[in-house]
């Protein structure tokens, strides 16, 4: 089990980024004892949400979380939310505003439903779920707040807007989910459709007044729905400049736009990422690195490590019909962890388990 040591200061303000091979969470200290949960992985040690073995290594009780946010459906940023939106009962929870639509939803309810298969529908199978077992729920948008409050001690006023999804996005997103719902709704759902490119995550903006971070999601770009549309916002683009970017898309350049780095950043910001390991894709590619450290030396990734065991397939077949349960010895999991106070100056970067400098990984 990875020691993450003792939990910030009320006066800090903390981003964590976990993430394995596949699977992405992000943990926000936003003051004084108010917390955000965006999307969700599983921690392989303690088999449980990410996010919720970390608020309960550092002391965080569950009354203190605030808000949860799922920024798109994916497998890979859900596992565990259902969990998490159980546990975590005084916190809201948002989700993009493509889901408060009757076809958006019967598209969750197919491939989330009684009649999925469990194993390659579990992205949809948590939203769903997680959505169930809530009286009410949030949709977020382009310009919606997902958190805003006056901190009472230092008189901060802390602010989350979504910078996306792009109202465009919005509708394009809704009819591409409404072509893939069956006609027959209890007819056995065998697979999850693939609706490249993602425009309808959520990207997140968190003001403190005299800094910012910059939460990517898995956004692509895109002339009308995605980051150039975002760009082209005034209200977007005015925002506060980041010092710190959660970078889009596993650092892939179809999650990259030059103008992010140059108008919603500051100059050579603290940049961290996840990987993506999964068949044949690995993002990101050396070409990707080579690009985030052009534009930054502060790049940090949350896992260096392949998700891939390092012996000949006939071995690891033998094994595995010798063993009841196999585990590999480094699962890949770690986690990048941010944090300043009020008004600092830098951010103090700590690396966890499997986590690097993106220099050298």
């Amino acid at each position: 089990m990875i020691s993450y040591g003792a939990g910030p200061q009320p006066d800090e303000v903390e981003i964590t980024v976990f993430g394995p091979g596949f699977g992405e969470a992000i943990a926000v200290h936003l003051g004084e004892e108010r917390w955000m949960l965006i999307d969700s992985c599983i921690d392989p040690n303690s088999k449980k949400p990410a996010g919720e073995t970390y608020l309960s290594a550092i002391g965080v009780s569950p009354d203190r979380v605030k808000s949860l946010v799922a920024s798109h459906w994916h497998d890979d940023h859900v596992r565990g939310l259902a969990r998490l939106a159980e546990i975590y009962q005084a916190a809201e929870l948002n989700i993009a505003s493509t889901f408060n639509d009757a076809e958006a939803r019967a598209f969750l309810a197919a491939y989330g439903g009684h009649a999925a298969a469990a194993k390659l529908s579990r992205g949809t199978t948590e939203l769903f779920q997680a959505l169930r077992g809530r009286e009410r729920s949030f949709y977020i948008h382009h310009r919606a707040n997902v958190f805003e409050q006056l901190l009472p001690n230092s008189g901060r006023r802390v602010r989350a807007v979504a910078l996306s999804p792009m109202q465009a996005a919005f509708a394009a997103a809704v009819a591409r989910m409404a072509s893939f719902v069956p006609r027959v709704m209890d007819q056995p759902i065998d697979h999850v459709p693939e609706l490249p490119p993602n425009l309808e995550a959520v990207v997140i903006h968190i003001d403190w007044g005299d800094d910012a971070v910059l939460l990517g999601s898995d956004l692509e770009d895109h002339r009308q729905f995605g980051w150039t549309a975002v760009l082209a916002d005034f209200w977007s683009s005015s925002r506060q400049p980041s010092s710190a970017y959660k970078v889009a898309h596993h650092g892939s350049k179809s999650g990259d736009n030059p103008e992010i780095w140059t108008r919603l950043l500051k100059e050579q910001p603290v940049a961290c990422l996840t990987p993506f390991n999964l068949g044949s894709q690995r993002l990101p590619g050396e070409i990707d690195k080579a690009r985030i450290l052009g534009r930054t030396p502060h790049a940090y990734i949350s896992s260096a490590a392949s998700n891939k065991p390092a012996m000949a397939s006939d071995r690891l077949r033998r094994l595995s019909q010798m063993c009841t349960e196999l585990r590999p010895r480094n699962p890949g999991f770690g986690a990048v962890r941010l944090r300043k106070p009020f008004g600092g100056a830098t951010w103090g970067v700590e690396l966890f388990g499997s986590a690097r400098e993106l220099r050298g990984a």
